[in-house]
């Protein structure tokens, strides 16, 4: 069955049935992945799913429902359920569905060419990459992980006020963690590639990249308790601000659960060189959409402009509370999940200035280039963290010798003021469905517990 033609049939039931209005999401996805260890494939997956998600208004509540099938067969019952779902909401605030904008920004998200390369090829490649980073260094004992893959994702929606929206989407990517030893000493890093042209896969480079980080990392010690200057390279900048992601949206801000909220708009939160921007179409990031969950059309706005806030994040329920827009940050957790709100493209304007010159002005610093505990030792609310982490001294403006065993303490909001410089190196992790991306940052006055 078409999935037009499921749709026909569900919103010709759903209204017989006495919903007021209704709308239907298909997502397919298929994807290949290979994994090898120690010269052989230990994992190898091809899989294929997809299913509907439905959501209508009935007795004036929204109900959900969704099925891994689509056929006429599980209509009634995605309906039934809807149904009972909407008549147990206690909520007072009315979810409404979205007739559509008017224009839609063209977003480029999908590469036919992947589907070309055969699965022969990627295993070859994962193979070639493990063995390629075995033979760097006679530190290298082991390969813990190494993966290359691809992932192609289908998302159509529709409803009964004319929505009628689809996209597809695919993205490529490797993954290469090594183990070093040195005199009894273990250490790893973790690098990753990902793109929508394997034309553009250096494996050589991404192997050499992950062992020469792992090989830095040996001889570490801890450095004496303080507070220093740190810089948090592209990574763990991504990291932090992920964790802290939630604070600038409007329906945790309506829950109580961040600092911000509307009546703070318009004032100075951060350093006065930082703009925060979250756009759903920055074409450095492959994981740009076109619409959110609700139908509506991303776009780029900043959240911090100069300092100052300009916006939170909305979904249509959490703008109405607001008498606000929604600002195309509608997302959904699954087929049968209820709105709620996320990130597009979410990132920190870089400046022009390198690392190097960064932190060139810095006579004793730390570099953090790993963090441990991001989710445990985070209050979101408050803004607060306390995490263990590992990096190198900055001594004399040049990055010198290994640092671990330390935890790095400090609040997120302090953090957004204190942001001394902002570097030139972002880069984005993009999952297919939005991305974060960071450039290295140097923060003044965090505290660190070592010795």
């Amino acid at each position: 069955m078409t999935f037009q033609d499921f749709k026909q049939e569900l919103f010709a039931q759903a209204k017989a049935k006495g919903f007021t209005d209704y709308e239907v999401l298909f997502l397919g996805s298929k994807g290949f992945s290979v994994r090898v260890f120690k010269g052989e494939i230990s994992e190898y997956k091809n899989t294929s799913n997809q299913g509907v998600g439905f959501r209508g208004t009935y007795n004036g509540k929204m109900g959900y429902s969704a099925s891994e099938k689509m056929d006429e067969t599980v209509i009634g019952p995605m309906l039934e359920n809807a149904a009972a779902n909407a008549g147990i909401i206690e909520e007072e605030e009315v979810e409404k569905l979205y007739p559509g904008d008017e224009s839609y920004p063209e977003v480029n998200t999908f590469n036919p060419a992947l589907d070309e390369v055969s699965a022969a090829e990627k295993i070859k490649w994962a193979l070639e990459m493990e063995a390629y980073a075995m033979g760097l260094d006679p530190r290298v004992k082991m390969v813990d992980h190494c993966m290359v893959g691809t992932q192609e994702n289908e998302m159509a929606m529709a409803n009964s006020y004319g929505l009628d929206l689809s996209q597809k989407r695919n993205i490529a990517s490797a993954v290469l963690l090594p183990r070093v030893e040195e005199n009894g000493v273990m250490k790893s890093a973790h690098e990753y590639w990902a793109g929508r042209d394997f034309a553009e896969f250096d494996y050589k480079a991404l192997a050499k990249k992950a062992v020469d980080e792992a090989l830095s990392a040996l001889g570490a010690a801890s450095i004496e308790t303080g507070a220093y200057p740190i810089a948090f390279d592209n990574n763990t900048a991504k990291d932090l601000f992920a964790v802290f992601a939630g604070v600038f949206m409007a329906e945790n801000a309506q829950k109580g659960f961040s600092l911000l909220s509307k009546d703070k708009l318009d004032t100075q939160i951060a350093a006065h060189h930082i703009t925060l921007r979250d756009d759903g179409i920055c074409g450095l990031s492959l994981g740009s959409m076109a619409f959110d969950a609700e139908g509506v059309a991303t776009k780029q706005k900043a959240i911090i402009e100069n300092g100052v806030l300009k916006t939170l994040l909305y979904n249509l329920k959490s703008a109405a509370k607001d008498g606000a827009a929604s600002t195309g940050n509608a997302s959904k957790a699954g087929l049968g999940g209820a709105i709620s709100t996320s990130c597009t493209n979410y990132y920190l304007v870089p400046s022009e200035t390198s690392f190097d010159e960064m932190i060139a002005g810095v006579d004793k610093g730390v570099l953090i280039t790993k963090m441990a505990g991001l989710h445990s030792g985070v209050n979101a609310v408050s803004g607060d963290f306390s995490v263990s982490a590992e990096g190198f001294l900055i001594e004399a403006g040049k990055v010198t010798t290994p640092v671990e065993m330390i935890t790095i303490a400090g609040n997120f909001y302090d953090v957004l003021k204190n942001i001394a410089a902002v570097g030139n190196d972002l880069r984005f992790h993009s999952t297919g469905h939005g991305g974060m991306g960071m450039p290295s940052i140097l923060v003044d006055g965090i505290k660190v517990s070592g010795l």
